[in-house]
């Protein structure tokens, strides 16, 4: 599964970077073709969502409990989110925003002339955008053949993935723009970013470092530097941050009883 996930970001990012160094893409045409992914991929996963709380009804899809949030609530309590919403409205609430601020953007540059790169080519986006379809409607299509085995943990898990990119492709969108129309650099400079961009989203997707005990040498950093009588040495209060997001995966992972 990993492996599949690698591929398929190897993919979605060896479009833009291919039509940018070789296809000699503009820097708008490439940014409209990074938002076009995210716009997409984010609602591939809303759907995941909704078909996933139908063959698996876990307790996060109606009543979410994000991370770091340690109010355990009754089974059945009202008055939570659910998941979908949690994830789908500030994903869509991101993407349309950064829809806009490109547009805007660049039809403010585009109206004074000052750089080529603005420009958007409609072919190129169209060429994009079926690479993009591909890639996303195959790796959508694989996770509905195992869809019914998946715990609630892995959709929450690819809906963070999907939260992070967004906030990747922002940074994208305002430092690429800005480098290439402010700076005065050429093509080469504005590769730095897509370099930057693909590493960012490998590093979403790849195993994260996360021991059950701190180094020791952390530890004893920490407790010099912030000594905390209420939650013990830092050791303790890394082991009961870990129970409780532990508790937390559980409590969202529980079937709904009425399903």
């Amino acid at each position: 599964m990993r492996v599949r996930s690698v591929l398929i970001a190897l993919g979605l990012n060896a479009i833009p970077a291919a039509g940018w160094f070789f296809a000699e893409w503009s820097a708008g045409t490439t940014l409209v073709v990074y938002w076009l992914e995210t716009l997409i991929g984010s609602l591939l996963v809303g759907i995941r969502i909704l078909l996933h709380r139908r063959v698996r009804p876990s307790q996060g899809h109606w009543h979410y409990q994000a991370p770091k949030s340690h109010e355990h609530k009754p089974q059945g309590s009202h008055g939570s989110s659910s998941y979908l919403s949690a994830f789908l409205v500030p994903a869509l609430v991101f993407t349309f925003a950064h829809g806009i601020f490109l547009a805007a953007f660049g039809f403010i540059v585009f109206s004074k002339s000052l750089s080529p790169e603005t420009k958007i080519d409609g072919t190129s986006v169209l060429a994009g955008l079926i690479g993009i379809l591909v890639f996303q409607l195959a790796d959508f299509l694989m996770d509905l053949i195992w869809l019914r085995t998946r715990p609630f943990r892995w959709i929450e898990r690819l809906g963070e993935i999907n939260l992070g990119r967004v906030i990747v492709i922002q940074l994208t969108i305002i430092g690429g723009m800005a480098a290439v129309i402010f700076t005065g650099a050429d093509r080469h400079f504005f590769g730095v970013f897509i370099f930057l961009k693909t590493m960012l989203n490998m590093s979403l997707i790849l195993p994260q470092y996360n021991p059950k005990t701190p180094p020791a040498w952390l530890s004893y950093l920490m407790d010099r530097i912030k000594p905390s009588k209420e939650d013990g040495t830092f050791t303790e209060f890394w082991q009961k941050t870990d129970e409780q997001e532990e508790a937390r995966v559980l409590r969202n992972e529980s079937l709904m009883r009425d399903a």
